[in-house]
Parts: C-alpha cells; structure tokens; sequence
C-alpha cells in the first residue's frame, strides 16, 4: 500500500497528520504508518541472505519498509499482517508487534510488514 511509504513523508515534510486521509482495500485496513520519536536506540538489523547489516533508527513504519527502502528482497502480499506471504526466519533477535497479526506465525519467523525489531536481528533475507 502506497500510503505506509509516503504517510511518514509527508509527516517529515510538515503536513499535519489531521490532514491525511487513509483508505485500505482487502481482508483488514492498515493501521496507520507509525512514526517512532528520534530517540529510540539504534539497533543492528541483519539480512543473512543479502549479506548486509544495517542501522534500524525507527524511520521506517515496518521491517519491511526498512528492508525495501535499502534494496533487500522481501516478498510481501497485504501488507498488513493477514496473508503471510512475507513470513521470514528470525535467525535471532526479537520482533514486536503493535498490534498482533491475523496471521498465525511459525515459530522462529516473524511478519516484516507488520514488525518493527524489539532487540537487534538478524533475518533469512
């Protein structure tokens, strides 16, 4: 969905958040793109598979918008927790969920599209 990029944009560029307006279309709607204060920690984020380690600021609303915004391929569906499709091993680390996805989550993965890291991570991806 267009809107879980550009919302935190146009909070950046000084639109008031009374000002956006939000329509999601499919199984469930898209709770609103987070915006996490600067004062969060800074935490390594690992993408085995891509062979890179970033630097998890809370910029991003998701894992998945971080790993996209950096060019790692992750597969993704909804976009909001229900599908699965962006299922990936958790190789370590924890993942929170704000709130908790429709879609039931092996155990040792987690739902990029709708998590953002608890701890530092490293993900098959």
């Amino acid at each position: 969905m267009l809107h879980l990029k550009l919302e935190p944009k146009l909070l950046d560029w000084g639109v008031d958040e009374a000002d956006i307006h939000r329509e999601s279309f499919g199984p469930q709607t898209a709770a609103p793109a987070q915006v996490t204060a600067a004062a969060e920690p800074v935490l390594a984020i690992g993408f085995r598979r891509s062979g890179r380690t970033l630097d998890w600021t809370g910029r991003d609303a998701s894992l998945l918008d971080f790993a996209e915004r950096h060019s790692v391929a992750i597969e993704s569906g909804c976009r909001s927790g229900s599908c699965g499709t962006c299922e990936t091993k958790l190789i370590s680390g924890r993942v929170a969920y704000a709130t908790k996805p429709d879609h039931g989550i092996t155990p040792g993965h987690c739902l990029p599209c709708v998590g953002t890291p608890a701890t530092a991570l490293e993900l098959d991806a």
